[in-house]
Formats: structure tokens, C-alpha cells, sequence
């Protein structure tokens, strides 16, 4: 059978697969904003003495706890996809994700809030590797920046909409932990939706490998070696990581990589808190006009694609 789709420039099929995949894999990164976002936009309430009267230095130290935990975890998630595949990754990560932050929209004291942000944080780092794996089995080299600069676009999308749903929330029921709560099932759906849809490698469903599929001849060697050695245990899995860390393009990308985070996650977890204090916005109004700042981002993700 596959040496048959060979000869075919195009496979219906395949190509309802190939579709199928970017859009699960595209709205499930997405959505992991909703539950990151809300701590972000419920701060401007936490901070009132009537709430909890929490100080800006506590909230700095919760929002260090989960930025740190969120890059260890890149590492951990990472070697996971590899060896567990996405699907396993992303259910865990995705329903972990879920009920801290239920557990968030519940607490009431700073070493809970610290706590749990951390394990979100955790949570949150499970899915930008094993997705972007996910996809790299369904789109091949020559296509993938294209492709990829378009997947992109969920994050700084659903950045924009998961402030406006947590202010929103707020707003709505008159009170913070919805905030945490509404985001939350949002994202329950999103997780039944990915057990659904989502597969890990054409293979798992009856069909070639993408670089077979699209005559890619130098690149499933490459890839057969690769795997073989991802499988063969701990020593294999080791052999890849050693040759990531001393290639100096990796090193170059990954830090200008860290001196953008943190401008950009200063605007993604403070932003609500600054426009309320200069504008005296409600939690709602804050969080909205503090998301306009994600909608310029699809468009520089399509470009640089």
C-alpha cells in the first residue's frame, strides 16, 4: 500500500489527517492559556485588603515559583514526548493543568497560591515540545516554517482571549476564583476534544511516514537511526541530548530565547495589574486592554513562518 501512495502527489486521506492534526495540536496549545493566564488577571483583586490583600512582592515570588518550574519542566516533558509519545504527555499535562487550577480558584493563603502556581507551571511546560513533535510527524522539513509560522498563531490568539475570559469571569460572577474555575473547563473540553482527534505518527492510523509520503528518500534513515536510538533505553536517549547541547546554533537560539522571556512574561502576568492602577479599570476592562498586546502577535508568527 505504501509503495502505491508513492505515486500519488496527493492522498485524500493523508491529507484530512495532516488537517485533522493541526487543529487539535494547534487549539490544545492554545488553550493551555486559559489556565495561565488567569493568576495574571486576578491579581488586581487579590491585591485589594477587602480580598486577600496580598502584596506585590508575594505575587513576584508566586510568579517566580511557576516560571522556574516551567523551564525545568521543558526539559523533563521534552525526554517524555520522546519516549512516551504526545498523547500520553498531553493527557497527563493537560488534566494536571486542569485541577490546579481549580485548587487555585480554592485557595486562600500565599504559600497555596505559590504551591500550586509551581505545579502549574509544571503542567503548562508539557505542551510546546511533545505538540511540536506531534506535528513534525505529520508535515516534513521542507514545509514545517510555513506550516509552523501559522501554528504559531494559538498562543498569542488564545493569550488575547484567555485574559479577556478570566476578567470576564470575574466580572460576571462577581467574584476571583472564577477566574480560575471558568478557564478550567474550558479547557476540560479541549481535553475530551484532544482525546478524539489526536494521534501520535501517521503510522498509528494505517499510514507511511511523512518523508515517505512526500519523497523525502535521504530523511527515513536519518530517522530510523534516530528513533532506534531514542528506544534502545536510557543510554540512547542520552546520546540525542549530548548532541543538542553541543551544537552552537541550539546554544545562540536558546539565549536570545531567555533574554526575551522575560520581557515578554512581565507583560503577560503584570500587564492587568498596571493598566488598573494607571486607569482604575476593573478587572474585566484591565485584562482586555492588557490582551490587546497578543493580537499583533499572529501576524509576526505568519512572517517569520
Amino acid at each position: 500500500m505504501f509503495s502505491q501512495l508513492r505515486t500519488f502527489q496527493r492522498n485524500s486521506r493523508y491529507e484530512r489527517w495532516r488537517c485533522r492534526i493541526f487543529f487539535i495540536t494547534w487549539l490544545s496549545y492554545g488553550s493551555f492559556y486559559f489556565t495561565r493566564k488567569g493568576f495574571s488577571v486576578a491579581k488586581v483583586e487579590l491585591l485589594k485588603p477587602e480580598v486577600m490583600g496580598m502584596s506585590k512582592i508575594e505575587l513576584s515570588w508566586i510568579d517566580g515559583a511557576y516560571l522556574v518550574s516551567y523551564a525545568i519542566g521543558q526539559f523533563v516533558w521534552g525526554m517524555c514526548g520522546d519516549r512516551f509519545g504526545t498523547r500520553r504527555v498531553i493527557q497527563a499535562g493537560m488534566m494536571a493543568s486542569i485541577l490546579v487550577a481549580m485548587a487555585m480558584g480554592a485557595s486562600s493563603t500565599t504559600w497555596m497560591f505559590g504551591t500550586l502556581f509551581c505545579i502549574q507551571g509544571i503542567c503548562q511546560s508539557s505542551g510546546w515540545a511533545p505538540l511540536n513533535k506531534n506535528m513534525g510527524e505529520f508535515f516534513s522539513r521542507r514545509e514545517r516554517g510555513r506550516v509552523m509560522g501559522f501554528w504559531c498563531t494559538n498562543y498569542p490568539l488564545f493569550g488575547f482571549l484567555a485574559s479577556v475570559l478570566a476578567g470576564w469571569s470575574i466580572s460576571y460572577y462577581g467574584s476571583w476564583p472564577y477566574a480560575f474555575w471558568v478557564p478550567a473547563s474550558i479547557l476540560f473540553m479541549v481535553w475530551i476534544l484532544f482525546l478524539l482527534l489526536q494521534r501520535n505518527r501517521p503510522e498509528d492510523i494505517g499510514l507511511p511516514s511523512i518523508e515517505f509520503y512526500h519523497g523525502d528518500d535521504a530523511i527515513p534513515a536519518e530517522r530510523e537511526a534516530t528513533t532506534k536510538e531514542a528506544h534502545d533505553g536510557v543510554a540512547g536517549t542520552w546520546k540525542i541530548i549530548q548532541d543538542v547541547f553541543t551544537n552552537r546554533i541550539v546554544w545562540l537560539l536558546g539565549a536570545v530565547y531567555f533574554l526575551l522571556k522575560p520581557t515578554r512574561y512581565l507583560v503577560l502576568f503584570w500587564s492587568p495589574v498596571y493598566i488598573h492602577e494607571r486607569l482604575n479599570t476593573s478587572a474585566y476592562e484591565s485584562g482586555t486592554i492588557s490582551a490587546i498586546f497578543d493580537l499583533a502577535g499572529p501576524l509576526g508568527a505568519i512572517t517569520g513562518g
